[in-house]
């Protein structure tokens, strides 16, 4: 297991330097120069030339990516262009509301999936097992923003239970607003992520209900839901635990589309209005940490799993899984 986790380390920082370059390289060949978050269309080449030099637009590429890399060594994300603020400080205050959004809506969305994964395997030829299969269906084949754009229109202009959009001023300081204001955002998140996990979650659930194992262990007196819980869960999690992890990966860019919809003050507004301004530090560092959470979500995971399954563990001796 140890040796596992060095190589699994290792890789996971491989990942993490290549997501760098790729991030730096990439906003390098899009069209128009970083300076122009700071000119109007009447500047001057004067202007021009002052612009680049201080956003350091004028300095080889190597170079740019030197001090950048440099200043990530030192805890620092840059300055934006536009606002002057410091890129670390508003990612930190931003994801106050990202993060909470993510992890709530995936939470709902595992409750959800998991027993409706299971009502889809074991009553697969029912009625109720129909019904499941279509809801999933329907989650995975509608997108997101529609989802979000109907919920609006019932439950906040109709029925007036909740608001449109917007998030308190003040934050978490006045908890019942910050809650009341991600109840549609995150039901619209773990609506969509609970139906592609059901998917999943049932055929999983399959696999071990037809198995050998379990048809061994109801010969030998034991009910299915106890040969299920006592023989066939720890199975069944496996490929779950693999799928969950994509899942809340995929939660969490589905939240920053979403915050959009609902004008929460998060990564994914902070993220539009950079692209809009031409602001690369911004743009940086929001696909940075983005970045990071996507890769280190993949390595919780992968260890997740090796402590899940026996087969997959390294020991300590040396042996391989």
């Amino acid at each position: 297991m140890i040796r596992y986790l060095v190589r699994r380390s290792a890789l996971l920082l491989a990942t993490g330097v290549a997501g760098l370059i790729a991030i730096f390289v990439l906003l390098r060949l899009l069209p128009g120069d970083p300076a122009n978050a700071l000119l109007t269309s009447t500047a001057t080449p004067e202007q021009i030339e002052a612009a680049r030099r201080q956003v350091g637009s004028d300095q080889p590429v190597v170079t740019q990516f030197v001090r950048w890399i440099s200043d990530l060594a030192h805890g620092d994300l840059g300055t934006s262009f536009t606002s002057g603020t410091s890129v670390g400080a508003e990612i930190a205050s931003r994801l106050s509301v990202t993060i909470p959004l993510t992890l709530i809506a995936f939470t709902f969305a595992l409750i959800i999936a998991i027993p409706l994964g299971y009502v889809a395997a074991r009553w697969r030829n029912g009625p109720a097992g129909l019904i499941v299969s279509i809801f999933s269906q329907i989650g995975i084949a509608v997108p997101v923003f529609w989802i979000a754009m109907m919920a609006v229109i019932v439950f906040a202009v109709r029925l007036r239970l909740v608001p449109a959009s917007g998030f308190p001023p003040q934050g978490w300081g006045t908890p019942f607003l910050a809650w009341t204001a991600l109840v549609l955002p995150v039901s619209t998140i773990a609506f969509v992520s609970s139906a592609s996990m059901t998917r999943y979650t049932r055929s999983a659930a399959l696999d071990v209900i037809d198995s050998g194992y379990v048809a061994c262990a109801r010969a030998l007196g034991q009910s299915r839901t106890r040969a299920m819980i006592r023989h066939g869960l720890r199975n069944a999690s496996i490929p779950v635990i693999s799928v969950a992890s994509i899942e809340l990966a995929t939660t969490f860019i589905g939240a920053v589309v979403v915050e959009q919809v609902f004008a929460l003050p998060g990564l994914g507004s902070m993220l539009t209005r950079a692209i809009a301004q031409h602001d690369f530090p911004s743009i940086q560092g929001v696909l940075l940490v983005s970045t990071a959470l996507v890769l280190v979500i993949g390595f919780l995971a992968d260890v997740l799993q090796r402590i899940v399954d026996p087969r997959l563990r390294t020991s300590l001796t040396g042996g391989r899984a």
